[in-house]
């Protein structure tokens, strides 16, 4: 049975929660391998547990007319559960989503002006 199968199942209402057990277990390789680089951060089992919500979000908006294949849509889910969940979880103080993107925007930026200073030809 593919994924697509199994999501179509699921949202039909047939057997929700083995449905949903057969969608996580037959993917759980391709889902630790999305949260591989979130894991120096919690532990794998919260993670995967999250991942899990995740993965029931997209089962809910999939659009099988779309012409994506399931897992690639579930992959922007399961990693934006998992992203939220640290951002809940590992801060004394509560920094918005927004606030903490633009944060890593400037420091991104930051950090590629201060390598072309530094590697420019004109500098001595």
């Amino acid at each position: 049975m593919t994924n697509e199968q199994i999501v179509s199942e699921i949202r039909n209402g047939y057997s929700v929660t083995d449905y949903m057990q057969l969608l996580y277990e037959s993917n759980l390789s391709l889902i630790k391998k999305f949260i591989k680089p979130y894991a120096a951060y919690e532990p794998m089992e919260d993670l995967l547990q999250e991942a899990y919500f995740g993965l029931l979000e997209a089962v809910q908006y999939y659009e099988t007319s779309a012409n994506v294949r399931f897992m690639t849509y579930a992959e922007y889910w399961i990693k934006q559960s998992v992203q939220r969940y640290l951002e809940k979880c590992g801060f004394t103080v509560r920094i918005p989503s927004h606030t903490r993107q633009k944060i890593a925007r400037y420091k991104k930026t930051v950090q590629e002006v201060g390598a072309g200073i530094r590697h420019s030809p004109d500098r001595q």
